[in-house]
C-alpha cells in the first residue's frame, strides 16, 4: 500500500493539451487534483476547461519512472562526482542499465532546456570568454 500524499500545490501546474485555451498557463484555476496512482501515490491532474488528464511528473525527468524521485536524484548526484557507472550501481544497489537509463533521461531533459532558454544568442567570442572566466572564477570560490 502507497502512502497518499495529503495535499498538491497545483499552482505550479497548467494544462498539457495544446489545443486547450489554457495550454501553458500557470494559476488559471482550472487544474485541479483527480486521483492518485501507483506505488507512489503519483496525482493525476485535470484541467476544467478542456478535460485533458495528465500526471503531476509529466515534462519532467521523473515521468514513467517506477522508482521514488528521491532515490532518482539521489543516484544522479553521484554522477557529476565523477563516480562510474558501475560504481553507482554497486553504492546505490540499482542495476548499472537503470542508472544509464536514468542518466540519459536526465541529460535528454537537460538539453531540452537548454534548447529551449538558449536561442539567439548571439555571443561573440570576447562574451563566451568572459563567461567561462566568471564560471570558473566562481569554481576557484567554491572550492575553498
Amino acid at each position: 500500500m502507497h502512502s497518499k500524499k495529503k495535499d498538491i500545490d497545483i499552482s505550479k501546474f497548467w494544462c498539457w493539451n495544446e489545443h486547450c485555451r489554457d495550454y501553458g498557463k500557470k494559476n488559471k484555476g482550472n487544474i485541479v487534483p483527480k486521483e492518485q496512482y501507483g506505488e507512489h501515490g503519483i496525482w493525476l491532474l485535470k484541467c476544467k476547461t478542456c478535460g485533458h488528464c495528465f500526471s503531476e511528473n509529466h515534462g519532467t525527468v521523473f515521468f514513467h519512472l517506477k522508482t521514488p524521485r528521491n532515490e532518482v536524484l539521489r543516484t544522479l548526484a553521484l554522477f557529476p562526482e565523477k563516480c562510474s557507472i558501475r560504481g553507482i550501481s554497486r553504492a546505490t544497489g540499482h542495476d548499472k542499465n537503470m542508472v544509464m537509463k536514468w542518466i540519459n533521461i536526465a541529460g535528454q531533459h537537460c538539453q531540452e532546456v537548454n534548447d529551449y532558454f538558449l536561442q539567439d544568442l548571439e555571443l561573440d567570442r570576447v562574451q563566451v570568454d568572459e563567461i567561462w572566466s566568471y564560471i570558473k572564477k566562481g569554481a576557484k570560490h567554491h572550492r575553498r
